[in-house]
């Protein structure tokens, strides 16, 4: 085939979206711990930028419930409170409901695929996780894109405190809650499965269903990400 003239330019990504990406991902990951107390100019040697951006990324973190700063005195990761999953969850529960309720007739054949998806990730025992994620694919074939930016800070908080916390749904007051949710999306009846999603992430069906994640038994090795930022501030 002829040589394009001027090559193929992929767009660029700012700076500041990359740096929050990164910081963000080491606080759901678990990289930097919960009440870890983290430093900005850490932060900004261990990923080779200004202060600036950096700024940018923590004060995007503290609007998502990730990072707690204290003017003039510190920031630090969030805690992982069980309130704080049952209250994410719960609004969770009903922008997810209101995706699925609220599909355009002309998405049944691919919101009946998602369905199935979902319905065989509560056949597997599902972590608190792979739950939001299964009914959160609802989301793209929602006709309102509110929706779906409206629920990114919510999926992102939901990571960081899964990794940490988690819902036992065998418990009585929310197994039955669990069985009529795999049974209408088996059925693709889709306005009731949105309506059982939302009774299931209510705060009163999950508050007494959490517990945290049992601590592994080893610390592994500290290599990468860990023996940065983690690293520096801990020294201090």
């Amino acid at each position: 085939m002829p040589v394009p003239i001027h090559a193929a330019r992929r767009p660029r990504r700012l700076l500041r979206d990359v740096t929050f990406e990164t910081i963000c991902g080491a606080v759901v990951d678990g990289t930097l711990a919960p009440g870890e107390r983290i430093f900005e100019d850490d932060l900004a040697a261990w990923l080779g930028v200004s202060k600036t951006p950096v700024k940018e990324a923590l004060a995007r973190l503290a609007t998502h419930g990730l990072v707690e700063i204290e003017a003039n005195r510190s920031t630090r990761v969030a805690t992982a409170h069980d309130l704080d999953l049952v209250d994410t969850l719960e609004l969770i529960g009903v922008l997810h409901g209101e995706a699925i309720r609220s599909l355009p007739r002309g998405a049944a054949a691919s919101a009946a695929l998602l369905a199935d998806r979902a319905a065989s990730v509560l056949d597997r025992d599902p972590t608190c996780l792979a739950l939001v994620e299964a009914t959160g694919a609802f989301l793209e074939l929602a006709r309102n894109p509110l929706l779906r930016r409206t629920a990114e800070p919510l999926h992102l908080r939901t990571a960081f405190l899964c990794r940490h916390l988690t819902v036992d749904w065998s418990r009585p007051a929310v197994a039955p809650l669990v069985a009529d949710l795999r049974s209408a999306l088996g059925a693709h009846d889709l306005p009731r499965s949105a309506d059982a999603l939302a009774r299931l992430f209510r705060h009163g069906s999950l508050r007494d269903a959490v517990d945290a994640v049992p601590s592994p038994s080893t610390t592994p090795a500290d290599d990468g990400l860990a023996a940065g930022p983690g690293a520096a501030s801990s020294a201090r």
